[in-house]
């Protein structure tokens, strides 16, 4: 008990608890950040979806258009290491020397009239392997059917396939082959038999191909190219592979650019 005259302490001298702290709540515009990655995520799922269905290879053969108007080219290899001896130099059918069976060289179409930008041109999409066919198939023949072009651009993932059967014999190597993924091509049509693009449905699963002929004096020369798929193909696309025998072999035999249907 506190002694008489002492002063009780007042209520109001009562040390109180602390004001209680302002409510807090999310930060402003939580909800519609979270809304927003929702759409966006959404948005790029269904992008990924269509992928698969897009032709794309429709839109970037547009770098072949946009390089120059397809027209009759006379055909001259590119000058680089790679294409050896023939480095450079117009094609004759009649040289079996610098244009041998069961080789082929690097060349550029459609030309931008100087070899030397051709040449120097890193655009594969307008880069194509001609091939001098090996002597079963008829590479011997002093003749544009010899040869076959087809498109650097592989219609699996766009890799660059090759051709290059160097000290063998194997008809299995003698085929246009992609390094990247496996996909193999055969001569003379282009068609995939193994490998990835080989399982793609036409006309997804044939490489491109150019229409050659040849002139009086075994000049070889490329024909003015229809990019579609049921004539010369759409790079990095593809093309049915039955317009070698339809559409390009013929040109090849007559010497004479054939006749779009």
């Amino acid at each position: 008990m506190a002694p008489l005259g002492a002063r009780l302490p007042s209520a109001a001298a009562k040390p109180g608890p602390p004001p209680p702290a302002p409510p807090s709540g999310p930060p402003p515009q939580a909800k519609t950040t979270r809304r927003s990655f929702f759409k966006v995520l959404l948005t790029f799922a269904a992008l990924l979806t269509a992928i698969p269905f897009v032709p794309w290879g429709q839109f970037l053969s547009s770098s072949v258009s946009s390089s120059g108007t397809p027209k009759r080219q006379k055909v001259t290899t590119d000058i680089n290491k790679f294409n050896g001896a023939a480095s450079g130099k117009p094609v004759n059918v009649n040289d079996l020397a610098t244009f041998p069976p069961n080789s082929s060289w690097l060349v550029t179409y459609p030309s931008s009239g100087n070899l030397t930008l051709d040449s120097q041109n890193p655009d594969t999409f307008v880069k194509w392997r001609l091939i001098r066919m090996p002597s079963s198939l008829g590479g011997d023949q002093k003749a544009a059917t010899a040869f076959v072009a087809f498109s650097e651009v592989c219609v699996h993932l766009w890799c660059s396939p090759n051709y290059d059967p160097e000290n063998s014999n194997n008809p299995a190597d003698e085929t246009y082959q992609c390094p990247c993924h496996g996909s193999v091509y055969r001569l003379p049509d282009a068609l995939s038999i193994a490998g990835p693009a080989s399982t793609q449905p036409p006309p997804t699963n044939a490489e491109p191909m150019l229409t050659l002929t040849a002139d009086p004096d075994g000049s070889l020369y490329i024909e003015p190219a229809v990019f579609d798929v049921n004539h010369n193909g759409v790079v990095g696309y593809g093309r049915y592979y039955q317009s070698y025998e339809s559409f390009i072999k013929p040109a090849a035999e007559s010497g004479k650019t054939a006749a779009a249907p």
